[in-house]
């Protein structure tokens, strides 16, 4: 009999980095491989009908912003982007409002990139460790996660502090997800994945 799967939220907005939007769906895709593994299902979301990355994909989500059901969902992932092609709709209070109803019913939240940065205008990281991009051309969001009352990390990729994952870029963004699996699924499951998407005799 299939086994019930976890579900996650994967809210995209315009703009988004679409290396770390396609790894969670992949990653969490690989968890249907072999019928004994615990599932995960992605549901996609955005503000809009169509969505745009940087680089290319055109997302049509499954859910308008409307139609979230916060508790419904063990977790949030929201990928950077490039606030050039539209992602500072990601600061919109409705992404703090829905961060933190995830977060405060125990709920993960996993960021890459800049990500991280409404999950702290949020008020969610305020003593709390984690990491972002450092090498924006026009934006400082290093000092702005420090603003918002983050300590930030500057010698590890990935940051883990109070179920909110941060990264400090998009090529860390197989192992965001990777620790999100083992948060959700636990770390054999996570082992199994890894096994079958990185061969290693």
């Amino acid at each position: 009999m299939p086994n019930k799967p976890t579900k996650i939220l994967l809210f995209l907005p315009q703009g988004f980095e679409d290396l770390e939007a396609v790894t969670t769906l992949d990653v969490f895709g690989w968890t249907q491989y072999r019928n004994h593994l615990p599932t995960v299902s992605v549901t996609t979301a955005g503000f809009h009908k169509v969505i745009k990355s940087r680089f290319g994909l055109t997302i049509t989500p499954d859910l308008l912003y409307g139609e979230i059901n916060p508790s419904d969902y063990r977790a949030l992932v929201l990928p950077g982007g490039f606030h050039s092609h539209g992602f500072d709709e990601a600061y919109d209070a409705r992404i703090h409002k829905l961060a933190a109803e995830i977060h405060e019913n125990r709920g993960y939240i996993a960021t890459m990139c800049v990500g991280i940065l409404p999950i702290a205008e949020a008020g969610l990281l305020k003593g709390k460790k984690a990491t972002t991009y450092p090498y924006s051309r026009y934006h400082d969001n290093v000092g702005r996660l420090r603003q918002a009352g983050a300590k930030v990390v500057n010698d590890n990729h990935v940051v883990m502090d109070d179920r909110i994952i941060s990264c400090d870029g998009p090529g860390s963004s197989l192992e965001v997800i990777f620790l999100l699996m083992e948060c959700l699924l636990g770390e054999e499951a996570t082992k199994e994945v890894r096994s079958y998407m990185i061969y290693d005799q």
